[in-house]
């Protein structure tokens, strides 16, 4: 159907059926003559009223029903459908759940509650209160957001074109409206087609719409450069700024890892010998059980292996019961705090120890990082 909407051919609509070109050779030519007047044929066929028609001396073939066609097209071509209808809902950016992420309490949490404490040490956060709105512009000054998101926001805040197709679907009214029968180019009636499946894919997302601009309600008075940011968080799903950082955890639905660079630092062996350590993250899932572990592929005296995922060992830790904010902080803290300061060189305390001891036991070298 693709081919034949992008082809240069003409179609007919007539009666809610689009038409096709006949193409003629002599047997069809005899056969379309049975339904014009003139000789009678022996033996005539009968023909169902309007399978053929003829528009300026060109025949036409009834081809399909365009009710049928446009109601069972997610069927016919899943992946044209899916694809028109993502860059339909795109439209009206109600594609990516960005309105459940704009009200997702976990996110809030980290954005308005945790991240202030990791970067107070900015002079903008010199007070011990900052408000929502400090933070976005923060974020904004921090972060080199594209100027999409800035259009975006445009259209987030922008309620009437979704009032309208809301109001349509409520009074049940046709939600799109057919061709007047007649010539058309496969190209002209493709544009109403693409017009007659976007008004489907409204109308499925009758729930979506009318729980969209409830949201959007909320936030109509915001700066625009506030939802642009906000936008583009619900897009990315993750954000970094001075260190302290968050991302989507794919693993579970609503789950963040939240996490606190530790930057480079030094340990001391038995004997007083300096060992440089890379930067690192120390992280916590928002979804249990709460402790710490480091994202990357790491080794330490507190870690088991080398490879990425591992939990910090501190021997005296109690994991909180409840993600607050209280805990998250106190959490990374903790985590930053057994990394960078709490081997001891003298006890060898952890997994493994800096230093190789005279009892050989197959463990986790430290040599590359001596300075």
């Amino acid at each position: 159907m693709k081919q034949l909407l992008d082809s240069d051919l003409e179609l007919v609509v007539e009666s809610d059926f689009i038409y096709m070109p006949l193409l003629f050779d002599p047997e069809i030519e005899r056969e379309t003559q049975r339904l014009e007047p003139g000789k009678p044929f022996k033996n005539p066929v009968k023909y169902k009223q309007k399978s053929v028609i003829k528009l300026e001396d060109k025949h036409f073939v009834k081809a399909l029903n365009i009710h049928s066609f446009i109601d069972n097209y997610e069927a016919i071509d899943a992946y044209s459908y899916q694809r028109m209808r993502n860059e339909c809902l795109r439209r009206y950016q109600l594609v990516r759940g960005i309105d459940e992420q704009f009200l997702d309490e976990t996110l809030r949490t980290i954005l308005f509650r945790i991240m202030p404490y990791f970067i107070r040490k900015n002079k903008e956060f010199s007070r011990k209160k900052v408000s929502d709105a400090e933070i976005l512009d923060l974020v904004g000054e921090k972060i080199n957001i594209p100027a999409k998101y800035y259009e975006e926001a445009k259209t987030f805040q922008d309620l009437e074109p979704l009032k309208e197709i809301l109001k349509d679907l409520e009074h049940q009214n046709s939600i799109f409206k057919l061709p007047e029968n007649g010539l058309y180019s496969a190209r002209k009636l493709r544009n109403w087609f693409h017009k007659a499946i976007n008004a489907k894919v409204l109308a499925s997302e009758h729930h979506r719409i009318a729980r969209s601009l409830q949201i959007r309600e909320q936030f109509r008075q915001a700066k625009p450069a506030h939802i642009a940011v906000l936008l583009y968080i619900a897009d990315r799903g993750a954000m970094e700024i001075d260190g302290f950082g968050f991302t989507m955890n794919n693993a579970y639905k609503g789950d963040y890892i939240v996490y606190k660079r530790t930057g480079d630092y030094v340990l001391k062996d038995y004997y007083a010998r300096s060992y440089l350590f890379p930067d690192c993250r120390v992280a916590i899932s928002t979804y249990s059980p709460y402790r710490p572990f480091v994202i990357e592929k790491y080794k330490h005296p507190f870690l088991m292996g080398h490879k990425t995922g591992q939990e910090i060992c501190m021997k005296d830790f109690v994991p909180p019961n409840e993600l607050t904010a209280e805990s998250v902080i106190r959490t990374l803290e903790e985590g930053l705090t057994a990394m960078r300061y709490g081997y001891n060189g003298r006890k060898r305390n952890g997994y493994h120890s800096l230093d190789k001891t005279w009892v050989h036991i197959p463990t986790i070298d430290f040599e590359d990082y001596r300075i």
